[in-house]
């Protein structure tokens, strides 16, 4: 993890999204809102325990998958939460889409708030709510928003010229405001004390870098009490647009690091 100052604010940069967690815990019971995108909502440990679990019924040490996998998951989280292991060993079985669950079910977090750009239309994680789903909010501490388009767009149906138009769009004023009000919605006093985190696979054209209307961005720069940073070098590569190879993480974290300088 490195650690600068821009402005007064700090910024905590890391390789793999998970690793942000220790910047987190310095400063635990904040909310989070996330640029991403993926949503990054897997529960904890899933990929660790289910492949462990498999390892141990094959050796014939248990029955069932599922409920070793479990158990396995719910150990790991017992040993952070009674301080048997670090968040350096917690991360060593921890993917990177799996920090937020964990830092929610471990009072790190409050509530994480993830404007992403993929959708989901369900979850099988029962700590995640999805904005625009079937269900109704109840409280859940991982809060999923992935619009289909921009609030200008006036199509019946999105497709390809909406994915496009979001992408370059992605820190515009009009749109951030749309998920700032959603998350005010669902959880009355959100931006009281949060984390603005950002992950670099979030900006997926170079238009997204250059804002025209940044006010809202700005304003989540400054409010914030700090700023971590992914770089998710491998995720920026994949996720970028057609004809935006020269995208990469580095480039996205020095025009970050102007935007919030200009914050």
């Amino acid at each position: 993890m490195k650690k600068i100052k821009v402005n007064e604010k700090e910024l905590y940069i890391v390789e793999s999204h998970n690793q942000v967690l220790k910047a987190w815990e310095d400063l635990p019971g904040q909310n989070v809102f996330t640029l991403d995108y993926h949503t990054d909502t897997r529960q904890a440990f899933n990929n660790y325990s289910w492949w462990r679990a498999d390892s141990e019924v094959k050796k014939g040490l248990y029955d069932s998958r599922e409920s070793r996998s479990r158990e396995l998951a719910d150990q790991k989280l017992e040993d952070y939460i009674n301080d048997r292991i670090t968040i350096d060993q917690v991360n060593d079985n921890l993917r990177h889409d799996e920090h937020l669950d964990f830092a929610v079910r471990t009072g790190i977090v409050d509530t994480a708030f993830i404007l992403s750009k993929h959708s989901n239309s369900a979850s099988s994680n029962p700590n995640v709510h999805i904005v625009g789903g079937e269900e109704e909010y109840r409280g859940e501490s991982l809060i999923e928003y992935s619009p289909e388009c921009t609030p200008c767009c006036n199509l019946d149906e999105h497709g390809d010229p909406c994915t496009g138009r979001l992408a370059d769009l992605s820190i515009e004023s009009p749109f951030l405001e749309e998920a700032v009000l959603q998350a005010e919605h669902l959880k009355q006093g959100f931006f009281e004390s949060y984390i603005l985190d950002i992950d670099c696979d979030y900006f997926n054209t170079r238009r997204s870098l250059s804002p025209r209307q940044d006010g809202v961005f700005k304003k989540l720069v400054r409010e914030s009490e700090f700023i971590t940073v992914a770089l998710e070098p491998e995720c920026v590569k994949i996720c970028r647009r057609p004809g935006e190879e020269d995208l990469v993480s580095g480039r996205i974290l020095e025009e970050l690091i102007s935007l919030i300088r200009a914050a």
